[in-house]
């Protein structure tokens, strides 16, 4: 029976290809996310959080008998230990600490007041939850790749960071001296424009600070459009990084 539990969660295949068991429990994982999503907006948390609470411990019950699962199937997992010191390995493995940690909330709420079981800081730990997607090998070959792409450019994106850090130092500089005058409280120091220049520099501009002189605007307009070199520079890099990645994984699988 052991052995059947092994093979129905997947621990029994090297290569880690997900079982549907796996993959139903991964719906289930984007399913209790955005239960607690759902429960953070007051407007729908009135009127349905019964239905919310009973569906959020139907899913952590799930994952409870889960949890339970893989440590009664950890000795028999393929390098691991045998017997209880094989179970209390596992037990203290990352993946297997986030498991706890996502379904206790809701399991400690059952027994507990309601007032206790809703607060805030029980639904952000739920949020825990998708911490379990690191099981997934989809998303950890993404993480690989994201990392080789961070890795195998590092020199680029250095010097895409020092660019970035440039740009917005003298464009606070820049502005400081345009608007300085004109807008004390917006920019009547250097560390004040760096605000200004940061946003401006990552193309998000807000809004709540902006230049109303002539050479203050002329700032900004020559800082907007540096900041699109800011932006476009280190996602080509990256970009770069992962199609040589994912060039690399074909190669070695076809080898």
């Amino acid at each position: 029976m052991r052995r059947k539990v092994l093979a129905l969660l997947g621990e029994d295949d090297p290569q880690g290809k997900p079982t549907y068991l796996n993959k139903a429990i991964d719906l289930l994982i984007v399913a209790s996310i955005v239960l607690a999503v759902l429960e953070s907006e007051p407007g729908i948390s009135s009127r349905h959080l019964s239905l919310l609470r009973t569906l959020d411990i139907v899913i952590s019950v799930v994952f409870a008998v889960e949890y339970l699962a893989r440590l009664w199937i950890a000795p028999l997992k393929p390098g691991n230990s045998r017997g209880v010191s094989g179970v209390i390995k596992y037990a203290l493995s990352p993946l297997a600490i986030i498991d706890l940690i996502a379904i206790a909330p809701t399991l400690i709420g059952m027994i507990t007041p309601v007032e206790f079981y809703g607060t805030s800081v029980f639904r952000l730990v739920r949020l825990v939850r998708i911490g379990r997607l690191g099981r997934s090998n989809r998303f950890r070959e993404s993480i690989k790749r994201f990392h080789y792409a961070i890795t195998s450019n590092k020199n680029e994106l250095t010097i895409s960071t020092i660019y970035t850090g440039t740009v917005i130092f003298i464009s606070s500089v820049l502005m400081y001296l345009a608007e300085g005058g004109a807008q004390k409280d917006q920019f009547g120091s250097i560390s004040r424009c760096l605000w200004w220049s940061l946003i401006t520099v990552t193309t998000i501009g807000y809004g709540d600070v902006y230049p109303v002189t002539p050479a203050g605007k002329a700032v900004a307009s020559i800082t907007a459009l540096l900041g699109i070199a800011v932006i476009a520079i280190p996602i080509g890099i990256i970009s770069s990084g992962f199609s040589n990645a994912a060039k690399e994984a074909d190669f070695k699988s076809d080898s």
